[in-house]
Order: structure tokens, then C-alpha cells, then sequence
């Protein structure tokens, strides 16, 4: 799945700027709208467009005549995060929950940052900010749960996954991913039952005619992994398909066909799907599982 898309981003910011009354305290008098730079609006206009770069750049101007305009930092954190410039990225929302504590789409934003830089820790303290302050977001969960499988934790991923579902739901949104997630996440924790009907509800919601519909037939044995890899569309969708492959592989315990599919996905991988980043998790999980035995062996 892709981590972010800055069409969406900017919906977001928008939703952000309608609720910041709310939800952002240390300066409430403080309206982003009314007090709004002129530099920081043409720099909306030139998104609209597609201008990044002159946008970036006045966004930064903006920043330059006053660090605390909230609209500018915004605007700069989400560029800088489609460039996957991530350390800059992340010192941007960092910057933003310094000052607004209870700011949702910074925190997640800065949890993503964070994911990207392969810094669980931090992104996992991040989305759990995001999640108690705007609880009812099914995207905010999701991103939890990737999380917790690149730390290994299966048993709080399903969980969070369970409650994306349901927060999506709430919204009449939809998407099958944190149902892939739960799904993995329970066939490490042995709890098969659980696991079958979260592919079942995968199976049973899966958009028509449209990815990731081959992954949930493949995962539900409709299809082979050759007839997968055969929808594929671009770089993100390729690596999503030999990530699922790997994690199908390794739950069967064939670990030497999986590895050769997440070997795959950490060198060739689009780094702009989570699954890119689980499958450099996983492999390093799994290198240290088997470097293990070798360590206590050489301590005796």
C-alpha cells in the first residue's frame, strides 16, 4: 500500500486546518486561514497544479519571514515527504507537535517519517499521538499496525489492524489491507481461526476488478504467484506482489523460496509501499534469528 500520495495530503490539510480550532491548543486565538501569507496560498495553488518545486520553495519563504506559520509548515512537511526526504520531513512535524501537541496529521505525518527512516520506536510513539487524538481514522491505525509487524509485535499489529477495519467502517471507507496485515499477524501468532476470517473478510470486500484484488485471490489460492505477478502494473504494485508472495512462502515455513521474494522486494522494492519497508524488517528479524544459535554456540 502506499505510504502517502500528496493529493490526499492536502485534503488532509485542509480537514487539519477546519479542525485546528479544536484540536490545537498552545496558540487557540491563532487562525491559519484568516492570517494566511500570500506566499503560503499561491504555494497551494502551485500543488493544484503540480509546481512542487516552486512550491517547496515558497512555503520555505514563507518559513524564512515567520518559523511558526502552521499553513507553510504543513505544506513544507507533506513535499518533503513525497520527495522522500524523510529526515527533513520528520524535523518538519516535529516542529508542528511542538507547538500543537494535539495535532493528528502531524503526529501520523511524523510517524511516517519515521517508518521510512526505519526508526519503529519513534514512528510507533507517533501513531499512537495520532491514534488518541483522532481515534476515529482508519488510516491512522493502519499505519499503526505496519508498525508493529516491522517490530515483530503480532499480536498488538492484528489488533490494530482489527480496529482500522473498523474505523474505516465507521467512516464508509474501505480497504482490505489491514485485513492482509491481521491476517499475517495471526499466522505468526499460531491463531489460525482468527487468521481465516480475516482473509475470509478480505475475500469478501476486495475491490472489483482492481489492485490489490490479485493479492487477496492469490492469498485465497484463486490464483498462483505467476498469475499475480501477471497483474501487475507498475513498481509499487510489483513490489506489494513478492512481498505477499515472501510472507504466503514463510507462512508455509518455506523460508528459503520467501527469503528469495523479500531478498527481492529489499533490494529492488518501491520504497513508497509499507510493504517494501516489512520486508527489510522481516528480513532482518529473520537474519538475527538465525545468527542466534551461532552466537550461543560460540559463547560456550
Amino acid at each position: 500500500m502506499i505510504l502517502s500520495n500528496l493529493q490526499s495530503s492536502c485534503l488532509a490539510f485542509l480537514f487539519c486546518i477546519l479542525t485546528l480550532t479544536l484540536t490545537a491548543q498552545k496558540s487557540p486565538s491563532y487562525d491559519p486561514v484568516l492570517n494566511q501569507n500570500p506566499l503560503v496560498s499561491d504555494a497551494y495553488k502551485l500543488l493544484d497544479v503540480g509546481d512542487t518545486e516552486q512550491a517547496l520553495e515558497n512555503f520555505q519563504q514563507a518559513l524564512s519571514q515567520n518559523q511558526d506559520d502552521l499553513s507553510a509548515r504543513l505544506g513544507q512537511a507533506m513535499i518533503l515527504a513525497e520527495l522522500e526526504r524523510h529526515a527533513e520531513a520528520f524535523e518538519s512535524y516535529d516542529s508542528i507537535v511542538q507547538s500543537y501537541p494535539r495535532h493528528a496529521f502531524a503526529w501520523n505525518g511524523r510517524g511516517l517519517a519515521a517508518f521510512n527512516m526505519e526508526d519503529f520506536d519513534t514512528a510507533l510513539q507517533s501513531f499512537k499521538q495520532a491514534t488518541a487524538e483522532q481515534p476515529i481514522n482508519g488510516f491512522f491505525y493502519e499505519t499503526l499496525a505496519w508498525t508493529q509487524m516491522c517490530r515483530g509485535d503480532f499480536s498488538s499489529a492484528a489488533m490494530s489492524a482489527k480496529t482500522a477495519t473498523l474505523m474505516y467502517n465507521r467512516k464508509s471507507e474501505n480497504s482490505v489491507y489491514p485485513q492482509l496485515i491481521a491476517y499475517f499477524a495471526y499466522l505468526e501468532t499460531g491463531d489460525l481461526s482468527n487468521a481465516h476470517a480475516s482473509l475470509k473478510y478480505a475475500a469478501r470486500n476486495k475491490p472489483h476488478n482492481r489492485w490489490p484484488a490479485p493479492v487477496v485471490d492469490y492469498l485465497t489460492d484463486t490464483i498462483d504467484a505467476g498469475e499475480l505477478i501477471s497483474f501487475v502494473g507498475d513498481s509499487a504494485q510489483e513490489t506489494e506482489a513478492h512481498t505477499y508472495i515472501g510472507l504466503k512462502l514463510r507462512a508455509k515455513q518455506q523460508s528459503h523460496l520467501a527469503k528469495a521474494h523479500l531478498d527481492w522486494v529489499a533490494r529492488n522494492g518501491d520504497a513508497r509501499v509499507f510493504e517494501y519497508t516489512l520486508a527489510r524488517a522481516l528480513n532482518l528479524q529473520d537474519n538475527v534469528a538465525l545468527l542466534a544459535p551461532k552466537a550461543d554456540t560460540e559463547a560456550q
